[in-house]
């Protein structure tokens, strides 16, 4: 009977996905060749298990592809509509706000590391290790920290790819879609560019109709 229950454990590892399987797939004809924007919109479907409709109509609402991104986490792990999340942010509430006045608690911003991160996630982390040991200890994240712990988070659970080498991908400057897309043209031998077809969608740091505090 244990011989039987422990081959019944192991075939169950072998079927069960691992951790690093990521959610990667390729789009084939679905994506534009060279459109990072649409490859992104595509991958942020799937990522947080959208219809690609509802993402396009998000969209709209910011430039800052970063921004676009921490708007969808927030939205997924609250429960709450994408445009309640637009509202908020338009009347000038950062991120972190946002995400108190949501309920949401402080852990959902991060993934475990095993090592104390170097810049610039240092910080943000250092507060959230003083956090867990003492839940009184206040933990405040800038928009910058919110946009690059979701990025990071993104390329971690969608292409299985290590905290570290998603935080080393992310220290690069570059946004999340350029981030995504040139992962995307690595595994899958399409040649999509840095450079973002849509004028306007990727410049500004700021999102449409407010003016977030940093």
């Amino acid at each position: 009977m244990k011989r039987v229950l422990l081959a019944l454990l192991f075939l169950a590892g072998l079927a069960a996905p691992t951790a690093q399987a990521g959610l990667d797939i390729d789009f084939g004809a679905a994506v534009r060749i060279g459109d990072d924007h649409d490859l992104f919109l595509s991958v942020s479907a799937r990522y947080f298990d959208e219809d690609r409709r509802s993402i396009d109509r998000v969209a709209l609402h910011y430039r800052n592809p970063d921004d676009f991104a921490v708007a969808l986490f927030l939205a997924r792990r609250s429960g709450n509509s994408y445009d309640v999340i637009h509202r908020m942010r338009t009347t000038g509430l950062s991120w972190w706000d946002i995400s108190v006045r949501l309920g949401m608690p402080v852990d959902v911003w991060f993934v475990p590391v095993r090592r104390d991160p170097g810049p610039p996630y240092g910080k943000a982390y250092g507060h959230w290790k003083h956090h867990k040991r003492n839940r009184n200890h206040a933990v405040v994240l800038t928009d910058v920290d919110a946009r690059n712990l979701v990025a990071v988070r993104m390329l971690h659970e969608y292409y299985g790819v290590s905290v570290d080498v998603a935080m080393q991908w992310r220290s690069s400057g570059r946004d999340v879609r350029v981030l995504v897309s040139e992962e995307y043209g690595k595994r899958h031998g399409h040649k999509h560019t840095a450079a973002v077809k849509h004028p306007g969608k990727s410049k500004g740091k700021g999102h449409k109709g407010g003016k977030p505090r940093r």
